[in-house]
């Protein structure tokens, strides 16, 4: 597939990511209060402090694990953090400071992960980091649903499994540009064809457009068959390749000698 076009799908792929920055930036917006610097907690104060703050802004990712989040999160862990550190040897003006230089750490962290991740996913190997990266938020949502405070408003379906949890949400992002786990190099090389049945329809006139489409797009898995049909509509939708008829039909033609080298696996 030509560059232009080859950047198309990418874009695809790029834009289905846009999300993951949103609840970082909106926690970044909501900490307005200075820090001051503190020396009086522990070591592990200091710990249990950055841990709450962690299962907080991951929270959101849990829930778009699969998992089951209180919508009243925030509040409640307010609330029970407070009760839990009361007993500490903490000035309650020092103890808010520690929290909010805490979540601002860890709001900021998951912000450069989250969009460094998003902005660099342009080849197959960048974009399939996305999956570990989210068995790693996975598996620290499993850690939520064992702690004292989170046990009660993080929980996790029966038999969840962060590979698969993650797996399964990396692949909701991946598969408009076909690099989903379950796209194999014959549904990637088949949906390349239907996008170019989709971008040359206006030069290679509709009768051969609807032929390769019925051909090409046809699948007993309803996924794969959309994926078909979703390719051919971005391909119906670009304003921007505008092919000759001579540029179709190489493109055409080099689809065909990927479908031919890569047979029905």
């Amino acid at each position: 597939m030509p560059a232009k076009a080859k950047g198309n799908r990418i874009s695809v792929i790029t834009n289905g990511c846009a999300w993951l920055g949103y609840f970082v930036r909106v926690g970044v917006l909501a900490i307005a209060a200075s820090i001051v610097p503190a020396v009086a907690q522990t070591q592990a104060q200091q710990d249990r402090i950055d841990r709450v703050s962690r299962f907080a802004v991951t929270s959101s990712i849990c829930g778009r694990l699969g998992m089951t989040v209180d919508p009243r999160l925030g509040d409640k862990v307010e609330e029970a953090f407070n009760a839990e550190a009361s007993s500490w040897s903490l000035g309650r003006d020092t103890f808010e400071r520690l929290k909010q230089a805490s979540i601002d750490r860890a709001v900021k962290s998951s912000a450069i992960d989250l969009e460094t991740a998003s902005a660099n996913a342009k080849t197959e190997a960048e974009l399939r980091r996305l999956r570990t990266m989210f068995v790693a938020y996975g598996r620290m949502c499993v850690e939520a649903t064992t702690d004292p405070i989170f046990s009660r408003l993080i929980t996790a379906p029966a038999g969840f499994d962060p590979q698969t949890a993650a797996t399964a949400f990396a692949d909701s992002m991946l598969e408009g540009g076909g690099l989903a786990s379950w796209q194999t190099p014959a549904i990637r090389a088949r949906g390349d064809m239907m996008m170019s049945a989709g971008t040359c329809r206006k030069r290679i006139g509709k009768d051969r457009s609807d032929a390769l489409a019925a051909r090409f797009g046809r699948s007993e898995e309803a996924r794969t068959r959309e994926y078909y049909l979703k390719s051919f509509d971005i391909g119906l939708n670009d304003t921007e390749m505008n092919f000759t008829l001579a540029q179709c039909n190489r493109l055409i033609s080099r689809n065909r000698l990927e479908i031919e080298k890569v047979g029905t696996k």
